[in-house]
């Protein structure tokens, strides 16, 4: 047990030390960042703005299919078929999000009263045989958070705007991180052969779209402002293939 015991401690030290930021280079696709603020409310510590005023006045949020920002499939050394994973994922998540918060979310933009902009702005790849693994140490470590060895730990780096129709930010995040935690990449996983190149970046990509969906709405909360409902099927086209939550208006 004691090489296992090492393992686990020499892990532990090693993701504490580097701490979840992940330092991937990354370009910058905001209208402006100087009103982020550094917000350190959770495993990951992000820069975000909310103008809760502006919330308040959103009746509908138009879509699309996040971007990626110049360079980063060229970087990844992925296709753009695998690439599309991590973007429909990305997609997907953040419009359910929004249509669980009731908020109308369209695809047409003439319904709207404020844009919102996802773009991918930087990656690296998961290391399939390092991520594998390195979970399999979570088997050995009990609570909910199983931590990996930093090896072969893909990072996404991300960004996202909403806009009114006169193209002031209303609320804005970004996002830059490292998959320190064997969320998906355990010894279940691993035996499935579910680990990719993107499987960390997707990980991450739903933990993005979750708090950045979750400052959205909690800004138009906080302002009273006006619920909705989304069409199903929107955040199907928009993102991946599972099961669209969003309710029928």
């Amino acid at each position: 047990m004691k090489p296992i015991a090492l393992l686990i401690a020499t892990g532990l030290s090693a993701a504490l030390l580097a701490g979840c930021a992940s330092n991937i280079s990354r370009v910058e696709t905001l209208s402006r960042y100087d009103r982020l603020t550094q917000n350190e409310d959770g495993l990951v510590p992000v820069r975000a703005f909310a103008d809760r005023d502006g919330a308040g006045a959103i009746t509908a949020v138009y879509m699309e299919r996040a971007a990626v920002a110049p360079g980063v499939l060229e970087a990844s050394g992925l296709d753009a078929t695998s690439f599309n994973r991590l973007v429909d994922t990305l997609s997907g998540t953040m419009c359910r999000r929004l249509a669980r918060g009731n908020m109308r979310v369209t695809t047409d933009p003439a319904e709207a009263s404020h844009r919102l902009d996802l773009t991918i702005t930087g990656f690296d790849a998961t290391n399939p045989v390092a991520a594998g693994a390195s979970g399999v140490i979570g088997v050995f470590v009990p609570g909910p958070l199983s931590p990996r060895i930093p090896i072969g730990i893909g990072a996404l780096a991300a960004e996202g705007e909403l806009m009114d129709l006169e193209g002031e930010q209303v609320v804005a995040m970004q996002y830059d991180a490292r998959n320190h935690l064997a969320s998906g990449a355990g010894t279940f996983t691993l035996l499935r052969g579910d680990i990719g190149a993107t499987s960390d970046a997707r990980d991450l990509a739903q933990a993005f779209a979750d708090r950045f969906g979750d400052l959205i709405i909690e800004a138009r909360d906080d302002a009273n402002g006006q619920t909705g409902s989304t069409d199903r099927g929107t955040c199907g086209a928009l993102g991946d293939d599972e099961t669209d939550t969003a309710s029928v208006e």
